[in-house]
């Protein structure tokens, strides 16, 4: 599996335990041969929502990212 991406903890940003659970569960679902899988991780992400919290994980850095996985897995 990659390795997880290096987001940059900001003073107003996500939950940094909800993104590292949904960006671990996005790369699983990347490298893995079940279509079921990629395709009940990709409707996770579509619709996730996370949480603002003080010091967090840049929200912009995070929402990049979530596009550019939900393309891979698309």
């Amino acid at each position: 599996m990659d390795s997880l991406p290096d987001f940059t903890i900001v003073l107003r940003g996500y939950d940094i335990a909800q993104v590292d659970a949904v960006v671990r569960r996005a790369a699983e679902a990347r490298v893995s041969g079940d279509p079921a899988l990629r395709a009940a991780v990709l409707s996770e992400l579509r619709e996730v929502s996370l949480p603002v919290k003080l010091r967090g994980y840049d929200r912009f850095q995070v929402d990049d990212h979530l596009r550019r996985v939900t393309d891979l897995l698309g």
